[in-house]
């Protein structure tokens, strides 16, 4: 275990040293507060009407946590009537509906991906409501053909990460195999139930990506590299984009820290002059980082 612990330290002091990207050390960030133990795996957020909504993943109960976003206190638990929890990954959002993203997929198995949507319930007073599924969509990648068993964390077919934009759903996947991301699109007001999320693009954002928003023209992507590889977490801002491509713009890396000591980065929210990061409690060898909410000011990243 001692070992471990030291040869972590000085793989990801080697890696930070070597980094030529921008950074900001969110371990010594003066805007953190520890999250619920009721939300000890946060893995989406997403904010409105000067609320942040989050939940927990794989295997939690269907529910969203409506938090207070001046210090992460749960104000109000939503049940989702209907949904099932296999493994909730992210939220995105369009005006007051929001998306809920059962599309964790770690082994690359599933033909069961699922969005549900959902309309958030107007009664802000209420500790415990519940509100049904508005729709249910199925899809499946268009490139992934092949569905067997590939062992944890190898395929390139799990995600973690989509937002709405100009009338469509777009995901981006968490690929294991090569850290790099794929950028797909799904017709939101389509009639089919089972789509194929079609294919557009691929950056190489040279870690997992585990969550994302979109603020006007600004897309923004969290993730963190293998542990093997420094467990350091990341933000990526893409601006410019045209041509539904986001990565046809420009590209600013930011570097956050170690996922060791500052939770490991699941989710980001993006308002005009903020941006919230939560991570899920993280527990490594003699490392530990509970679940975490970061509140930075928009013009740091």
């Amino acid at each position: 275990m001692k070992k471990i612990t030291i040869l972590f330290i000085f793989l990801s002091s080697f890696l930070l040293s070597q980094s030529k990207v921008d950074t900001l050390d969110l371990s010594e960030y003066p805007v953190r507060f520890s999250l619920s133990q009721q939300i000890n795996e946060t893995s989406g957020v997403e904010y409105f009407n000067q609320h942040l909504y989050t939940f927990n993943d794989s295997g939690g109960k269907p529910e969203i946590y409506k938090l207070n976003p001046e210090n992460g206190e749960i104000l109000q638990t939503i049940w989702v009537n209907g949904a099932k929890n296999k493994d909730w990954e992210e939220i995105a959002r369009k005006g007051d509906t929001l998306f809920i993203g059962d599309f964790g997929n770690n082994l690359g198995i599933r033909k069961d991906l699922t969005i549900y949507s959902i309309r958030l319930p107007e009664k802000d007073t209420i500790k415990k409501t519940e509100t049904p599924i508005l729709n249910t969509l199925h899809f499946t990648f268009e490139d992934q053909t092949d569905f067997t068993n590939q062992g944890y964390t190898k395929t390139n077919f799990d995600c973690e990460a989509f937002v709405y934009y100009q009338g469509k759903l777009h995901l981006f996947s968490k690929r294991w195999g090569d850290n790099q991301t794929t950028h797909y699109e799904l017709d939101l007001y389509s009639s089919d139930t089972m789509q194929t999320a079609k294919k557009i693009e691929t950056f190489n954002t040279e870690c997992v990506i585990t969550g994302a928003d979109i603020y006007e023209n600004e897309l923004y992507l969290i993730g963190y590299s293998n542990y093997n590889q420094g467990g350091l977490a990341y933000v990526w801002k893409f601006t410019d984009f045209s041509e539904g491509k986001f990565f046809n713009g420009k590209s600013k890396k930011t570097l956050l820290g170690f996922t060791a000591a500052i939770s490991q980065t699941e989710a980001i929210a993006v308002t005009e002059n903020k941006i919230y990061i939560t991570g899920e409690e993280m527990k490594y060898s003699l490392f530990y980082a509970p679940p975490s909410l970061y509140i930075l000011d928009k013009s740091e990243l």
